[in-house]
């Protein structure tokens, strides 16, 4: 049964009371509560007496869209170890795993410490994309271990189980769920190294293949004398990228008042995130009718496990 609707405000600059060109609303204790998806703007409300299709009515008289988006998403819900962005005003810290949190934070320092002293040795230039070598070949295994890791902890915290060993047939099915080719990042200070998107193009048909720096990693541990050329600087960059991603993807990517853990990642890496791929997998706040408005009573998270086909 859906629960919340988002919709596009084609009345954006108009008469609109948002001033942002998408929204989501949804119905509770006889109130209609909406926002703009405004990544920490105020939530609106008013008092509502209809069913869910004068909700809908409701959209298509004051925003203009006629066909908005019904998702099964409630709000004041949030997938363990899934990090989506929340759609308004809110903060998911007392949702968030702090001690898986600072372990994932140790490994991940050690993997970017350990390429910036590569970085020492071999420029990030990209005439030196595809320059390869032991120490190149050590940190994608690594990086790519850490990866395997975090996606192993991910499915065991929602419930996955499987039949066999897990494997990338698995582990693909996080993608559209952890909104993970929505991430792109450069190395803050090589401006001249491309931009990556480590799970970009990852792909169910070919679940190991389509990550090149995934490929590399498979074939370089096991056959080093014949794909050692495989384990370039580029597919090491990747691979320690996906590990930053992962850890977004996880544990959210907005820094909160005293938190180094953010600040150390961005010296290194800048992040870039695409709120279009996913329109519609933000979270958004309960809601304190008492109180008539959303406040820390609010931000008190029931924690899911998402839906994952085995």
């Amino acid at each position: 049964m859906p629960h919340t609707l988002f919709f596009r405000n084609d009345k954006y600059g108009q008469h609109s009371s948002l001033v942002f060109p998408r929204g989501i609303a949804f119905l509770a204790q006889g109130h209609v509560w909406y926002s703009g998806v405004n990544f920490g703007g105020s939530i609106q409300s008013q008092a509502f007496s209809g069913d869910w299709s004068s909700l809908k009515q409701w959209i298509a008289d004051t925003f203009g869209d006629t066909s908005p988006i019904e998702s099964e998403y409630q709000p004041g819900t949030a997938y363990k170890r899934i990090c989506w962005p929340l759609a308004s005003s809110g903060t998911l810290s007392r949702a968030i795993d702090t001690v898986a949190r600072t372990q994932s934070f140790v490994a991940l320092r050690l993997l970017l410490s350990k390429m910036t002293t590569i970085f020492d040795n071999i420029e990030p230039n990209p005439r030196n994309l595809d320059t390869f070598g032991h120490n190149v070949r050590e940190l994608l295994l690594l990086a790519a271990m850490e990866v395997e890791a975090s996606w192993a902890a991910v499915l065991k915290a929602n419930g996955y189980s499987a039949r066999r060993r897990l494997s990338t047939n698995d582990y693909v099915k996080l993608l559209d769920p952890m909104l993970l080719d929505s991430y792109s990042l450069k190395l803050t200070s090589y401006p001249s190294f491309p931009a990556i998107i480590p799970f970009e193009g990852w792909s169910a048909s070919a679940p190991t293949q389509s990550l090149d720096w995934y490929d590399a990693y498979n074939a370089t541990k096991h056959n080093r004398e014949e794909h050692l050329d495989q384990a370039t600087l580029v597919r090491a960059v990747k691979a320690v990228g996906a590990a930053v991603v992962m850890f977004y993807a996880q544990f959210g990517y907005t820094r909160t008042i005293g938190d180094e853990l953010l600040p150390f990642i961005g010296n290194i890496f800048k992040m870039n995130f695409d709120g279009n791929k996913h329109p519609y997998s933000y979270y958004f706040p309960n809601v304190n009718t008492a109180a008539g408005t959303v406040g820390p009573a609010g931000w008190e998270w029931m924690m899911l496990e998402y839906p994952f086909v085995p």
